[in-house]
């Protein structure tokens, strides 16, 4: 079948980033109005045997699965069994935070919204088996900034969860509801809150409830279920190899139930572009209702700010005006995962990209699939900025500083020739490139950045004296170190 020329121009761009992104292999799937309109494999599941990708690959959807953990508590809200605005400590009496006045008054709803007040942490590690022998075999290991090494103990159980949580040091950002910062941990904990309510372990309900219904039949938590599987993705990884990061085929995949909540869900092109119609239609997948409309809508509905032009719902972030409509997604990103999932509600269009390597930029290859649909240019962006911000040098200086996570971000901002860089001394995987990326200003401690190939948002947050107490990046609010 001849080519449309949006598709001949898609893929011409899709495959000069797939070969700039060193992934062995990504995958891209659209529907319209529920049935499929197009389909592209760049690469492979496995490199090596050159063994094509195909929409029943499964790989992984690491975050994409926090829309399952809220549809979850969606679908327990509307049996009557909770309300997202519950206090979470009627279902997580025990929960510790280092304020007890801001514990009582958050609920699932600031959970769900990354709005409780955690700053990022490093528990979720120590419950990911693959994660929990890295630190054990490195002294060095970044976990070690903010753990105490008796602290550092496998965590198998959701009881061990919540006493490793409960052991944290660190201040809360703020209260309940007042800032945005992506939180792995408030959604370990949403997971531990759907299996008291609902007496089901959270796989089991996810798999009860929301797999089953919907037809995922290739959709599973469980890695001993995969050499079921005639179609599986090998994932890939990074390591350093004489100075030069090396890409290999790794084995280990990242597993850990009592963590699943928070993106540890397996799945295809085809199931979950099955998924998609739940946000695409209100609710239905064919004739199987798995969530009223109305919870979609507040899904969908944007909640909370979470960058210069987008907002968090639940378990989804939404952008209100991409020329002129609604879009709706989430990615994710572990190691072998990168996932892209992405609703257009108002014109019928779903659209899933998957690649077995972390980092690789689907969600760009997505959004250019449907830019070129509509007869835009692929790297059409509708984050625009009508002018420059103007913003005098000697204000630069107070956004200068370290910033260091709990989940092993480290950053510094720098001040240059009377321009502002970040530079990233290590990353979440604990790989730093220390190269210098320009921060543009185009708001009110706002800045726009080109990281790595990724365009986005950095913002900062001052405490009540207007010192920079934290960056907003990555969707994350990274503390200042202390000098």
């Amino acid at each position: 079948m001849k080519k449309q020329a949006w598709e001949a121009t898609f893929e011409d761009f899709a495959q000069n980033v797939f070969t700039g992104s060193r992934a062995p292999g990504l995958i891209v799937g659209l529907n319209k109005d529920g049935e499929s309109l197009y389909r592209k494999s760049f690469g492979y599941r496995n490199a090596e045997q050159r063994l094509e990708l195909t929409p029943d690959t499964i790989m992984g959807l690491a975050s994409v699965t926090k829309s399952f953990t809220c549809m979850a508590i969606m679908q327990l809200q509307e049996a009557g069994k909770l309300s997202v605005h519950d206090p979470v400590i009627t279902y997580l009496p025990e929960l510790r935070t280092p304020d007890r006045a801001k514990t009582e008054q958050m609920t699932i709803h600031h959970f769900m919204t990354h709005s409780a007040g955690f700053p990022p942490l490093p528990v979720d590690a120590l419950a990911v088996n693959s994660s929990m022998r890295e630190v054990l075999s490195d002294e060095n290991h970044p976990i070690y900034r903010f753990l105490k090494k008796e602290d550092v103990k496998p965590v198998d159980t959701f009881a061990d969860y919540l006493d490793a949580f409960n052991k944290q040091e660190y201040e809360l950002l703020g209260a309940p509801g007042q800032y945005f910062s992506y939180s792995n941990d408030s959604y370990s904990l949403l997971g531990g809150i759907i299996h008291r309510v609902s007496g089901k372990p959270y796989d089991v309900y996810v798999k009860d409830h929301i797999l089953d219904p919907a037809g995922m039949s290739s959709s599973t938590f469980y890695l001993s279920d995969l050499p079921k599987f005639p179609d599986v993705t090998t994932i890939y990884h990074y390591r350093e190899n004489n100075g030069e990061q090396e890409l290999y085929p790794d084995p280990d995949w990242e597993d850990g139930l009592v963590v699943a909540a928070s993106g540890l869900l397996n799945s295809t092109l085809r199931d979950m572009l099955n998924y998609a119609e739940i946000f695409r239609t209100g609710g239905l997948v064919g004739k199987e209702r798995i969530l009223s409309e109305e919870s979609v809508k507040e899904m969908m509905r944007p909640h909370i700010r979470c960058s210069y032009h987008s907002y968090y719902g639940y378990g989804l972030e939404i952008q209100p005006d991409f020329f002129g409509q609604t879009l709706v997604g989430h990615g994710g990103a572990i190691k072998g995962v990168a996932a892209q999932l992405t609703i257009l509600p108002e014109c019928g269009i779903t659209a899933v990209g998957l690649a077995n390597l972390v980092g690789t930029p689907v969600e760009g290859v997505v959004t250019a699939a449907i830019n070129t649909l509509a007869g835009r240019p692929a790297d059409a962006s509708a984050e625009t900025y009508s002018e420059e911000y103007p913003v005098p040098v000697e204000k630069l200086g107070r956004y200068v500083g370290r910033f260091i996570s709990g989940e092993g971000a480290d950053l510094s901002v720098i001040l240059e020739e009377g321009a502002l860089h970040l530079v990233q001394n290590e990353s979440i995987d604990g790989i730093g490139n220390k190269e210098k990326y320009s921060l543009q200003p185009i708001g009110e401690d706002y800045f726009w950045v080109n990281f790595a190939g990724r365009e986005f948002s950095v913002g900062f947050i001052h405490d009540e004296d207007g010192e920079v107490k934290a960056i907003s990046f990555g969707f994350r609010i990274i503390p200042k170190a202390n000098k």
